[in-house]
C-alpha cells in the first residue's frame, strides 16, 4: 500500500495542473476503495464470524466507496472535473490520511489483537496506541518524506513541511508503555520549541512577500501545535489504557499527516496559482 500512496502523492504533487477528471477520479476511487478493504478486513478479524458480521465487514467498503463516487458524479454533473482544484486537493489529502489510519488499525490489530476492555474503550485503545506506533509512523514518514525531496516547495511551506516531519519523529508514544515515554515527551517539548521558531521567524522577515493563503496556512499550524501540547498533557491527567490516555496526541498526529498532505497538493497557494494560471503565466514552485 504505501508505495501505491507514495506514488500518488509524487504524482499529484509533480502533475497538479496537468490532471483530469479521469486521473482525477481514477485516483480518488482507488484511494478509497483500498481504505474501504482495510477497514473491512479489520473489522472481520474484530468481530466474530457470522452472517451479520459478514455483511456489515462488506458493507464497509462500500459505504466509502460511495461516498467518493457520490462525489466525483455530483462534482462531474457541476462541470468540476476537468482539472484541479482545492476541493479536489482536499479530498486527496483526507483520502491518503485515511489510508494510513486504516492501515495502522489493521496492523495493529494483527500484531495486538483488538482487546477485551469492551468496543468502545477498544475502539480508543486502537485510535491512540495504532497511530503513535512504529507500524504507521514508518509508512507515513515515507510517503511525507517523498514529497519533501521532490523540492516542490520553498519558502514557508517548505519549513512547515520540515518542521511537520520533525515533529513526527519525536513521537513520544512510540516506546509505548515505558518510562522512556518521559524522555521522549522532553524530546518532542524541544523539537516544538524549534519548529516554532523556525516557521514563525521566517513568515515575520518575509510577511510582505508571501503569496498564496499563507495565513491560513500559519493558523493551520498553531492548530497542529496546540493539539500536540494538549496531546503531551493528557497522559499526565488521564487514566486507563495506553491508548486512551495519547488520543489526543494520535489525532494530532493524524491531522498533520493530512495538513502535510494538504500543503503538498497546493491547497493553500491555490489562488496565487489560478491567478498566474489564467493569465498564461509561467507557474512557479509553490513558495
Amino acid at each position: 500500500m504505501t508505495p501505491f500512496i507514495v506514488y500518488v502523492v509524487v504524482y499529484v504533487s509533480r502533475n497538479y495542473e496537468r490532471m483530469n477528471n479521469l486521473s482525477i477520479s481514477l485516483i480518488m476511487f482507488l484511494l478509497s476503495m483500498m481504505s474501504g478493504m482495510l477497514n473491512s478486513i479489520n473489522y472481520y478479524i474484530i468481530f466474530p464470524n457470522g452472517f451479520i458480521n459478514n455483511v456489515a465487514a462488506f458493507n464497509i467498503s462500500m459505504f466509502e466507496m460511495s461516498v467518493i463516487l457520490s462525489y466525483l458524479l455530483l462534482e462531474g454533473f457541476n462541470g468540476n472535473l476537468k482539472s484541479m482544484n482545492p476541493s479536489h486537493s482536499k479530498w486527496f489529502a483526507a483520502l491518503v490520511g485515511w489510508n494510513e489510519v486504516s492501515m495502522a488499525f489493521l496492523l495493529y490489530t494483527l500484531a495486538y489483537g483488538f482487546g477485551d476492555l469492551g468496543i468502545l474503550n477498544n475502539s480508543l485503545n486502537l485510535l491512540g496506541a495504532s497511530v503513535t506506533n512504529y507500524l504507521f509512523l514508518i509508512p507515513m514518514l515515507i510517503e511525507m518524506i517523498s514529497v519533501l525531496f521532490l523540492h516542490l516547495h520553498q519558502g514557508i511551506s517548505r519549513r512547515i513541511l520540515i518542521s511537520l516531519i520533525l515533529m513526527q519523529l519525536a513521537d513520544p508514544a512510540i516506546v509505548g508503555n515505558s518510562a522512556y515515554v518521559i524522555y521522549g515527551s522532553v524530546l518532542f517539548s524541544i523539537v516544538m520549541i524549534f519548529v516554532i521558531w523556525y516557521v514563525f521567524s521566517y513568515a515575520y522577515t518575509n510577511r510582505e512577500r508571501l503569496e498564496g493563503l499563507w495565513r491560513k496556512e500559519i493558523n493551520y499550524f498553531i492548530l497542529v501545535v496546540s493539539l500536540s501540547i494538549l496531546g503531551l498533557i493528557e497522559p499526565v491527567v488521564v487514566s486507563g489504557s495506553f491508548g486512551l490516555k495519547w488520543i489526543l496526541f494520535s489525532i494530532s498526529m493524524v491531522a498533520s499527516m493530512i495538513y502535510y498532505f494538504s500543503i503538498a497538493f497546493r491547497v493553500f497557494d491555490f489562488p496565487e496559482y489560478q491567478r498566474k494560471k489564467n493569465k498564461g503565466e509561467d507557474i512557479p514552485v509553490p513558495i
